[in-house]
């Protein structure tokens, strides 16, 4: 295979959660798609539809992702680092992208083609397909020819292919952008379970937006949300404007009237 035209055949994923399953499946009609998780046996993954693997040989692939929690995401860059052929192309599908982007550049960049990227849908919203939902692509500033010979691909087949919409932005953009229309979704959606919200049959359309944000921030895991809110470099300044609001409302309403 001819790596500088990013011809690529074979597709690697590390870590087979509830998202590289879906990947996985998205993948394999137009890949040879294998993938390895280190929490779980090669039998669960086959039972899947996809290819079981060692992490050795997910890593000879043309094309790896890597859908590990960010919370292991150095850690797993480092495994992979010394088994990588040289001309890969590497992607991730992190929340946040600041920090993954530049492990990632700081341990793959000398052998490997590097692309940051984030699907802003999981399992549950791409049940039924890719169409319309965005998919966020984060290529270097000064990308070479190789790297944009990589976000080339990836954005014409998932717009083509699999009917997605493709974003192009910086990782500082796009965690500042998440640390309010992702992390902050995903923390009332749990406060809004742990308080016990439920419906009723008089509930108003506004408080049934509500439940569903509840029920996809529980389908989710609490790894992911803490891994969200410790990793993004806005998301503590999200939380501290969120309190101010609450204690501002707060002291209006406890406020006497005459």
């Amino acid at each position: 295979m001819d790596r500088q035209d990013m011809n690529i055949r074979s597709i690697g994923i590390v870590g087979f959660g509830r998202f590289g399953a879906l990947l996985g499946r998205s993948l394999r009609e137009d890949f040879q798609v294998r993938a390895y998780d280190s929490m779980l046996t090669p039998e669960h993954i086959t039972s899947k539809g996809i290819e079981a693997a060692p992490l050795h040989e997910v890593a000879q692939t043309d094309c790896i992702f890597i859908c590990v929690p960010i919370v292991n995401f150095e850690t797993t860059v480092k495994r992979l680092e010394p088994l990588i052929v040289s001309g890969t192309a590497v992607l991730d599908v992190c929340s946040v992208k600041k920090m993954p982007s530049d492990v990632m550049y700081e341990h793959l960049s000398k052998k490997s083609v590097i692309l940051p990227t984030h699907p802003m849908f999981g399992p549950v919203s791409a049940q039924f397909g890719w169409d319309n939902l965005p998919f966020v692509l984060c290529p270097s500033a000064t990308p070479s020819p190789e790297e944009q010979a990589l976000t080339s691909f990836w954005s014409n087949y998932i717009q083509q292919r699999q009917r997605a919409r493709v974003v192009i932005m910086t990782p500082e953009e796009h965690d500042r952008i998440t640390a309010y229309n992702l992390c902050l979704t995903q923390l009332l959606g749990r406060v809004l379970g742990n308080i016990g919200i439920k419906s009723s049959p008089i509930d108003a359309q506004s408080f049934k937006y509500l439940m569903q944000m509840k029920e996809i921030s529980y389908s989710d895991s609490m790894e992911l949300l803490i891994g969200m809110h410790r990793y993004n470099p806005f998301a503590a300044e999200m939380r501290t404007h969120l309190r101010e609001e609450f204690e501002a409302v707060e002291e209006l309403l406890s406020k006497k009237t005459d």
